[in-house]
């Protein structure tokens, strides 16, 4: 039984993708910070590993050397820092990269597996994409096997955003909401998310993929197509752009150009890894609305 190493196993995609390697045979190995909570999630299906920070190289080593890892799934990241905590674009995206790759370039697997971004750019001006991009290059720089996927914005019931949504309307029966205009995703299932680094592992070849469904949908459609399916209402405000740039600034320089397929001249599409057509956007939206 072939062994595969998975980070940020416990996230959002991370708990579709640790599913499908369970299913698909391969014997699943976790690094987490926090034990129970796998546990509560897989039971006692995989196997887990503390590592609170990933930047601790010896432990880090130890820890490879153990599992002997067939393949290495990386897929932690973060949307925002929380710098009181060290949690930081800078770290968890291009040192915690930096410091799994060295030690595997020691402990080489068949293939390394890795989350990114749409929208990654050595022009983009926000620190997200630039230290996405930073990962990526230090995965490309180590000489290994590869395989990275660079997914637009991912539809699902554990879906962040769906999650805020839901908890408001169990205080009020409407929302209201920035409307913010001529900003563009191409969301992708985190169903189909889950199949491409699965199928990643077979795949021949290294490549850069870009995961997008078959829509391109504003931010203001996808709220409001995810209430009107709740039966909720939403008011959209029109917002100052200063008002934007002021408190949320991070995330508005993320929103620096469409998050589409299609920019990045380096990339593949998402259906030669998939081998079908994504989910389309209308059933995903429903899925996530629906399902808990």
């Amino acid at each position: 039984m072939e062994k595969v190493l998975i980070t940020g196993g416990t996230g959002f995609v991370g708990r579709y993708v640790v599913n499908l390697a369970l299913k698909k045979g391969y014997e699943v190995h976790l690094l987490v910070r926090n034990p129970k909570k796998a546990e509560n999630i897989f039971g006692d299906k995989i196997n887990c590993y503390v590592m609170n920070d990933l930047t601790k190289i010896e432990k880090l080593r130890d820890t490879i050397k153990i599992i002997k890892p067939d393949y290495v799934i990386h897929l932690i990241g973060i949307i925002q820092e929380i710098k009181s905590k060290g949690i930081t674009f800078e770290k968890v995206h291009f040192e915690y990269a930096k410091v799994l790759y060295e030690v595997l370039k020691e402990l080489p697997p068949k293939k390394i597996i890795h989350m990114s971004a749409l929208g990654v750019d050595e022009k983009a001006p926000s620190k997200y994409h630039i230290t996405k991009l930073k990962g990526e290059k230090e995965l490309l720089k180590s000489g290994l096997p590869y395989v990275i996927l660079r997914p637009s914005f991912i539809l699902g019931p554990q879906q962040l955003l769906f999650i805020k949504l839901k908890e408001i309307l169990h205080r009020i029966p409407f929302i209201i909401f920035p409307d913010i205009k001529g900003y563009y995703f191409q969301p992708v299932d985190v169903r189909d998310v889950a199949e491409c680094f699965i199928k990643a592992i077979e795949y021949n070849g290294t490549g850069v993929f870009e995961l997008c469904g078959d829509e391109k949908v504003s931010l203001r459609n996808i709220v409001k197509d995810f209430l009107k399916i709740l039966n909720k209402l939403v008011f959209f405000i029109p917002v100052p752009k200063g008002f934007l740039k002021l408190f949320l600034s991070e995330q508005y320089k993320m929103m620096w150009k469409d998050n589409v397929c299609g920019y990045s001249k380096d990339a593949l599409p998402m259906t030669e890894i998939l081998q079908r057509s994504p989910i389309p956007y209308i059933e995903s939206i429903k899925w996530s609305a629906i399902n808990k």
